[in-house]
């Protein structure tokens, strides 16, 4: 479970920061998007990389939470036991 949870936070973290670089130079790639063509080709590849990487990411992050999230509903205590009229039956009006 600790691991899930560090993999988890590095998921989040890596994200914000990654949003924060992207929305401080935007403005700087915008402007060396179009002066030479092969820089452009190379910045497409770029963000073809950071989404691929972003993507690969928050899939594991989220097989690993999908096993935490079972784990707690199992461990949340379910009396089957008891059906719906015996607990109407006992309960005082």
């Amino acid at each position: 479970m600790q691991r899930r949870a560090k993999r988890l936070a590095i998921a989040i973290i890596l994200a914000i920061a990654e949003i924060a670089v992207f929305y401080i130079y935007f403005g700087v790639i915008w402007q060396a998007r179009g002066s030479i063509p092969w820089v452009e080709g190379a910045l497409v590849a770029l963000l073809a990389v950071w989404i691929v990487s972003a993507t690969v990411r928050w899939f594991h992050a989220s097989n690993d939470l999908r096993p935490t999230l079972r784990e707690q509903a199992v461990a949340i205590p379910h009396d089957s036991g008891r059906d719906s009229n015996e607990i109407r039956r006992e309960s005082d009006v």
